[in-house]
């Protein structure tokens, strides 16, 4: 990047560093300490940018599992998992929280493409465990049509 550049990136900013500079420091702070404070500001927020957009999910990607366990014994239960359970682990949650019978329901909710809905009754081995546990298929774009 030449000087020029770098003078455009510059001056881009400096109006979002005087703003948040006055914001911080406050409106009779005077121009060096509103300079400060808005480029300390402005730099741990471009960190926290990074680390945002780091964190972001693309829209196939499950951000939780849902599993809801309806029976006529117990009632209705539902556990938020942030993790994707196995379908060993389905299965071993099943023989501790399940009665015969009882309809399992794992639901997968995705960034940005729904969710996914599959039911079982118990007891189930371990293809319909797979099955239940297995994330939603990645779906590919539609590529933009290029005529005008």
């Amino acid at each position: 990047m030449d000087q020029g550049d770098q003078h455009e990136q510059t001056c881009r900013a400096k109006w979002l560093v005087d703003e948040v500079g006055r914001y911080l420091a406050g409106d009779e702070a005077d121009e060096l300490a509103v300079a400060s404070a808005g480029r300390t500001a402005v730099t741990q927020g471009a960190s926290q940018v990074d680390e945002l957009l780091r964190s972001a999910f693309a829209a196939h990607e499950i951000v939780a599992t849902e599993l809801r366990l309806v029976g006529p014994r117990r009632g209705a239960r539902r556990t938020l998992f942030a993790d994707q359970p196995t379908p060993v682990a389905l299965l071993l949650l099943c023989l501790r929280l399940c009665d015969l019978g009882d309809e399992v329901e794992v639901i997968h909710h995705t960034a940005g493409k729904g969710t996914t809905h599959r039911t079982a009754l118990w007891p189930f081995g371990m293809d319909k465990a797979e099955e239940l546990t297995r994330p939603p298929t990645r779906e590919t774009a539609d590529l933009p049509s290029l005529d005008p």
